[in-house]
């Protein structure tokens, strides 16, 4: 009885670890993505704002 009942909670350990393997993978390759993601933005904003400064310069004249 014991030794089943020992059996059945290694078995749903196991799952459980398993499970949790799963989403701790699942959340750092998410995290890492939008990390990514983000990234980009910023280097498209940056060098949207220099395009624009180096307009800006070159064309006095607009203001």
């Amino acid at each position: 009885m014991i030794v089943e009942w020992i059996r059945s909670n290694a078995l749903i350990l196991v799952i459980d670890l398993v499970g949790l393997y799963i989403v701790v993978r699942f959340l750092s390759w998410k995290i890492r993505h939008k990390l990514e993601e983000v990234e980009q933005r910023q280097i498209y904003a940056n060098r949207q704002k220099k395009i624009n400064r180096q307009n800006s310069s070159l064309d006095p004249e607009n203001e």
